[in-house]
């Protein structure tokens, strides 16, 4: 801002220099100011992150002190951040993530308090909700660092929680989300050979040749950019119900290895 502020006054004073040049019987030539460069910035020096978590946790009660919702949400960060922007950058991305996720559970829990009350009066057991979310890094390589994630939501004591996956790759330049396009020289060939891959290996390769899934189905459920990075490769996550016919409440997972997309990575990935 400083710099647009000195530059627009520069080009003030220089047009009211040549007005009063303009109404002189005898303009003199006025000199060419002398260019200033421009500051760079200096590419920070790669800083190993040491992993430490921040913690978004906060229990909801209705108006009779009892619980109706319970949420825990830890999220990454970094005991050294204080030597290195990029991971101040990223920390900072999860801790606006944490607080939205606690804002969007202060609305849920209004929901929750209603639950129980109609609970209460029609006479049915309330069980309240418990939510966690758990974090770790899979990966780090001189150019990325990857995150998964994992939500957990269900009421105290089910059998049968509902878990989602969650992840995020930051650059280790500038500490800025990375999508899977940016991971790769070409988004719509890699997307597309990554896909084919998922339908014929692992998990997702075992369902399609049983029959419980087509490549087609697949296809339509495949997301590029839910994915995170481990030492074998890109391993690309289905939550659950996207798969259809798929049954089951937790997310499925197969591995791509590197290899399978070798000509279309960017260097920095590996």
């Amino acid at each position: 801002m400083k710099r647009h502020i000195l530059s627009a006054a520069l080009s003030a004073l220089l047009a009211l220099s040549l007005a009063a040049c303009d109404q002189a019987p005898e303009p003199t030539a006025t000199p060419e100011p002398t260019a200033l460069a421009a500051p760079t910035a200096t590419p920070e020096g790669l800083v190993d992150p040491v992993l430490s978590s921040q913690s978004f946790a906060e229990t909801f009660t209705a108006d009779d002190g009892t619980v109706v919702l319970t949420v825990s949400y830890t999220l990454p960060d970094f005991s050294n951040k204080g030597s290195s922007a990029v991971l101040r950058e990223i920390a900072s991305w999860y801790t606006a993530e944490g607080e939205g996720l606690l804002e969007n559970a202060r609305t849920r829990a209004d929901e929750s308090v209603s639950d129980y009350e109609l609970s209460k009066s029609e006479g049915y057991t309330f069980s309240p909700v418990l939510e966690e979310i758990t974090s770790e890094m899979t990966y780090q390589s001189e150019g990325v660092l990857s995150f998964r994630r994992e939500f957990y939501a269900g009421s105290v004591g089910a059998a049968h929680p509902t878990v989602l996956c969650m992840s995020e790759q930051f650059s280790r330049t500038d500490g800025h989300k990375l999508t899977f396009s940016e991971c790769v020289t070409d988004g719509l060939t890699a997307a597309s050979q990554a896909c084919d891959y998922l339908t014929a290996h692992g998990t997702v390769g075992e369902l399609v040749a049983s029959g419980a899934l087509s490549a087609a189905g697949v296809e339509a459920a495949f997301q590029p950019d839910h994915f995170y990075l481990t030492d074998e490769g890109f391993v690309f996550w289905f939550q659950p119900g996207e798969l259809s016919g798929v049954p089951g409440n937790s997310p499925i997972e197969t591995v791509v290895p590197y290899s399978a997309l070798e000509e279309l990575l960017q260097p920095w990935i590996v």
